[in-house]
């Protein structure tokens, strides 16, 4: 039986669209998965976190973007090897993923692996990520993602199950 993991970056605090939120859009899409698929969980925690405000975070994320900067991730990921298949989760920041993304992407080696990404947004669907994860990660098989608005996933459960029987868990 194929080792599962859901990799995921999600921002707590004011958010576009849903205000004020404990737990982030992309992290409640990673626990659908999670209570879908019973996988192993990995939030990707930033060394230095993203300040509660929106639009601090907004200029914050606009400069690491502009400075192809690699946010240092907090929190290693024990085990990578061990995982045959890693739904990879984010939101959509500046039209791309979050820099820390790239950081976890260039941290670990997918060789040989099964990647399916999956995201939130707030109008422009994936923004080509999923093309970029598989330039980057060319030596891995990437399935067909999901994006989903942030404002909408908390009403998604049914929406994510399908796409997962689709994928054939």
């Amino acid at each position: 039986k194929p080792k599962i993991l859901i990799a995921y970056f999600s921002r707590t605090g004011e958010n576009y669209a849903v205000g004020n939120i404990e737990i982030g859009n992309t992290e409640v899409f990673a626990n659908y998965i999670k209570d879908y698929t019973n996988a192993d969980m990995y939030k990707i925690e930033p060394e230095v976190p993203y300040p509660e405000s929106y639009e601090e975070t907004q200029t914050q994320a606009l400069a690491e973007k502009n400075n192809n900067a690699r946010p240092n991730i907090k929190n290693e990921l024990a085990n990578f090897s061990n995982y045959d298949i890693i739904f990879i989760g984010y939101p959509i920041w500046y039209e791309d993923m979050p820099m820390i993304i790239y950081t976890f992407l260039e941290s670990y080696d997918f060789s040989g692996k099964t990647i399916i990404p999956f995201n939130t947004h707030e109008g422009s669907g994936n923004a080509n990520t999923y093309d970029t994860i598989k330039s980057k990660l060319s030596s891995s098989v990437v399935l067909e993602g999901l994006s989903i608005k942030g404002q909408d996933v908390r009403n998604s459960q049914n929406q994510i199950n399908n796409w997962l029987k689709q994928l054939g868990y």
